[in-house]
Order: structure tokens, then C-alpha cells, then sequence
């Protein structure tokens, strides 16, 4: 994200800070990151938003931290791949009319500065979960970076952008890893399925290679949707395997058709509906156009 925000907006000023000060020390070479703080300080008085980068476990823990240098109409946000913990956290410690969550929905395996690129987000859905009090103004601000970046961003309840992320992030993960595991304790002295395992099977070792660390604390702060989700999986993957046992080859074939689609989705912007209460005057929404699209 920094790496967008310089190609679009060379003269905004950025500081950063991590334990590992060495780390940060090829942004600021690149002209990535202007000043790298020492720690939490004064200086934070200065900054227009503050991005929490950290591990979602962390996140909510520095809140605390900001607090006293925030500046009158500073925004903290952050990049946390769950959001109800740190919205929680923001609700304790009265700091709703400072916050807004956000998700950019795009990322790699790869951690760290040297595995970054400043086209990332680029197409990549950036979610914004405002709080109770967050004004329209501010939520607009958030909205502008995303867009200037290049995301398309997307303003959700916070507990349903958890439930969502459940079902289409976090759950695919779980299966990712548990399939990566399978496969190897089920495999033979010679690694015959290792070694056959063609490109659908590589992209899912690519999703289970990421930090094990980092998703554990993605499954812990968002248990409760997870859980929910799973059970359903769980149950789904039974009827598939009744039905094999069974050897009803038509109810299988059922249960292993995708949903259809038929048309393609477009996006455009509309105006937020007035029932989801959302202080946008436009959001991205998704347009199905049904086939034939005749160009």
C-alpha cells in the first residue's frame, strides 16, 4: 500500500514503525517510507491517517498505544483480515470517531517489504467497515485512497464482512492445508504424489504455504463464523461421501455441479440502497448481465 500511495501521491510523507527497524530500511532507500520511527511518539501527532499493519492479534493491543497522539481529525485504520475483534477493541477504548476498519483483499504467501509491489491492490476489493460514529467525511477519505491506489472498494458491516471472509477466505485456507497435509501423510516412500501433483494441486500448496502464525490468529479472532461455515462444509463433504458409498452416481453428480452462472459480473457505481444505512453517497456494487453480451 505505501508503494501505491507514493506513485500516486509522491509528496505525502510517510512514517513507518516495526520491532525490526532493519527491515524498513530498504523502503526508506527506495523513497518508499520517508522517516522510520523509533517507536510510538509524539510524531504520530503529525499524521493525517495511521495504518495498523500489524497481525490482527496486535492490532487491537496498539490501539491503546495511538490513542494519545492522535491529532483532532486523524483516522486510524487498519488492514486486518477480520474485523469484529478490533471494532470491539475501538468500542472499549472510545475511539469509534477515529476509526475505520479497512481490508484490502489481495496479498501473497510471501511476507515482508521485499515481497511488496507497488501495483498490489490494483483491481483488488478493498473493504471499509466503518464504526457507529464514523462520519460520511470519513468514510469518504478512506474510500479515495482505495481508489487512488487502484481497489475498488466496498463499504460493509463489519460482522458481515466476518461472516463473508469466513466462507470465501478463511475456510479455503483450512481446506488448502488439510488437503496439503492429507496428501503427504497419505503419500508413499517415493513421493508419487508429490511428484505427480499437477497445477490445480500446486496453486493449493501455494494458498497453504502462507504463515501459519499469521492464520491461526485469523482463525481464533473470527472462530465463531469459521465454525459455522465449516459445520456446513463438513456436512456437505458426509452427503458426498453417503452418496459415493451409496453409489448413486446421479445424486453425485449433483452434489459436485458448481452453482451456475450464467452472465458476468460488471462493476459500476450506484447509490447505497437506504436500508443498509451506510453514510456513502456511492459504493461499488456488482451488476450481473445475463448472456448474450453482444459487444
Amino acid at each position: 500500500m505505501p508503494g501505491g500511495i507514493k506513485r500516486e501521491a509522491p509528496d505525502t510523507k510517510i512514517m513507518a514503525y516495526m520491532r525490526t527497524r532493519s527491515r524498513l530500511d530498504k523502503a526508506r532507500e527506495d523513497g518508499i517510507v520517508d522517516v522510520i520511527l523509533d517507536g510510538i511518539g509524539e510524531e504520530l501527532s503529525e499524521c493525517d491517517f495511521i495504518f495498523l499493519c500489524t497481525p490482527v492479534e496486535y492490532n487491537a493491543e496498539y490501539l491503546s498505544k495511538i490513542q494519545p497522539y492522535l491529532k483532532p481529525g486523524a483516522i486510524v485504520t487498519d488492514v486486518g483480515s477480520t474485523k469484529t475483534d478490533i471494532h470491539e477493541a475501538v468500542i472499549r477504548l472510545g475511539m469509534e470517531s477515529w476509526f475505520v476498519g479497512g481490508h484490502p483483499m489481495a496479498g501473497s504467501e510471501k511476507t515482508g517489504y521485499e515481497n511488496s509491489t507497488d501495483h498490489l491492490l490494483e483491481n483488488a476489493y478493498y473493504i471499509i467497515t466503518p464504526t457507529a460514529q464514523t462520519s460520511k467525511e470519513q468514510t469518504n477519505r478512506l474510500v479515495h485512497i482505495a481508489e487512488m491506489i487502484g481497489s475498488i472498494p466496498i463499504v460493509l458491516d463489519y460482522h458481515e464482512h466476518d461472516f463473508v471472509t469466513a466462507a470465501i477466505s478463511h475456510l479455503p485456507h483450512i481446506v488448502a492445508s488439510s488437503l496439503v497435509n492429507l496428501v503427504k501423510d497419505s503419500d508413499n516412500q517415493q513421493g508419487l504424489m508429490k511428484r505427480l501433483a499437477a497445477g490445480g494441486f500446486k496453486d493449493i500448496t501455494r494458498i497453504a504455504s502462507s504463515s501459519p502464525e499469521m492464520w491461526e490468529q485469523i482463525c481464533m479472532t473470527n472462530h465463531k463464523n469459521l465454525s459455522l461455515i465449516l459445520e456446513r462444509y463438513i456436512d456437505s463433504l458426509n452427503l458426498i461421501l453417503g452418496e459415493l458409498n451409496k453409489k448413486m452416481a446421479v445424486i453425485l453428480t449433483s452434489c459436485l455441479k458448481p452453482p451456475g452462472i450464467t452472465g458476468i459480473l460488471f462493476l459500476k457505481k450506484q447509490p447505497v440502497p437506504s436500508h443498509l444505512n451506510i453514510p456513502l453517497p456511492l459504493i461499488w456494487q456488482m451488476k450481473l448481465v445475463p448472456f448474450p453480451l453482444f459487444l
